[in-house]
């Protein structure tokens, strides 16, 4: 497989002097197209600062970061926010949609950004919400919704200008049981159709999901496992 993502020496600091936090410590990674990765660790750990590194939505200290061989440290902030809204999907723990707007229309949010013709956008958010049980919620706003739809949602969003990678950041935390299965349901299934799929998460069971997980702690990778029986690192 192609690496799509290659850190070497990501550091991220924080503050000077007595006030200074080393949030990702000299850390070395690379990720393959089409894998699906779960980076766990404890709060405070780095895991939540190295995936806003990795989704161009921050910038390291130190340290270089290529996606698609391009080196992401040396690109502007306008660079940055176009290889944001044409290569990256992102679902937040907090589904971070507009209360007022229908399912539908948070789905096409980026390709209004995009200047995409109305009647694809509506095409396209529609055939996204069908093909994840929510074809009958299309004029839904997010409070008509329950937890496990609202990330459903958010999960629609992130996939509607077709990136080349999804960072969840803690997916399920505010998810119960069942909704949380549901929604590692979805990743799997996208995983399989050969997305790639980072998921940030403190927790081993969500975890275990994934087909290779990265243990972080104090800014560093201190377990890297693949394959179907994973041992997790104490964390």
């Amino acid at each position: 497989m192609d690496i799509l993502i290659s850190a070497r020496h990501l550091t991220k600091i924080y503050g000077e002097g007595p006030t200074k936090t080393v949030a990702v410590n000299n850390l070395n990674l690379q990720i393959k197209k089409g894998e699906f990765v779960a980076i766990i660790g404890p709060s405070g750990s780095g895991k939540s600062t190295l995936m806003h590194i990795l989704g161009c939505l921050d910038k390291p200290t130190s340290g270089t970061y290529f996606f698609e061989n391009k080196n992401v440290s040396k690109m502007s902030d306008s660079q940055l926010a176009q290889t944001r809204n044409k290569k990256i999907g992102f679902v937040f723990q907090f589904f971070n949609l507009l209360a007022r707007t229908s399912a539908i229309k948070n789905v096409e949010l980026p390709l209004i950004y995009s200047k995409v013709d109305k009647n694809q956008r509506v095409k396209k958010a529609t055939t996204l919400l069908k093909n994840i049980d929510l074809g009958d919620k299309l004029a839904s706003t997010p409070s008509q919704l329950s937890g496990g739809q609202q990330q459903k949602v958010a999960i629609a969003r992130a996939l509607v200008n077709d990136p080349k990678i999804i960072f969840a950041d803690e997916p399920t935390g505010n998810l119960d049981t069942k909704s949380s299965e549901e929604i590692m349901k979805i990743f799997k299934k996208l995983n399989k159709e050969n997305r790639t799929v980072v998921m940030i998460t403190h927790e081993r069971h969500i975890a275990k999901n994934a087909s290779r997980i990265i243990s972080i702690r104090d800014g560093r990778i201190i377990s890297d496992k693949s394959g179907k029986s994973i041992k997790l690192a104490k964390t």
